[in-house]
């Protein structure tokens, strides 16, 4: 087993997604607060400032999106539909606070 460190995890030439530590409190309740609906919106800025890649954007735009036309198409919701929204707001919320894992703030 390596004992090298992650290079995705401290690469210094990555640029950060958040200037202060406190930050990411304010990103973090998007996906919470709009029921996933938004939960692309702070990996669109990420990817804009190159934090990520751009298909981890995309395919939070289309979870997303996907989560909106379920809420607007189906008449009756089942038990899946709840399930995956909060699978989707949980999963986002957890990869907010993890944008800038390792970099120490500061540098």
């Amino acid at each position: 087993m390596s004992t090298a460190p992650n290079p995705y995890l401290t690469d210094p030439a990555r640029p950060r997604m958040y200037s202060q530590p406190w930050h990411r409190y304010l990103w973090a309740p998007v996906p919470l607060l709009s029921m996933s609906v938004l939960a692309c919106l702070p990996f669109i800025v990420a990817a804009y400032r190159g934090v990520i890649s751009w298909w981890i954007a995309g395919l939070y735009t289309a979870a997303s999106a996907t989560v909106l036309c379920f809420a607007i198409v189906q008449p009756e919701v089942n038990g899946w539909f709840p399930t995956g929204v909060w699978a989707l707001m949980i999963t986002a919320v957890v990869h907010v606070f993890l944008l800038d894992r390792g970099q120490p703030h500061g540098k």
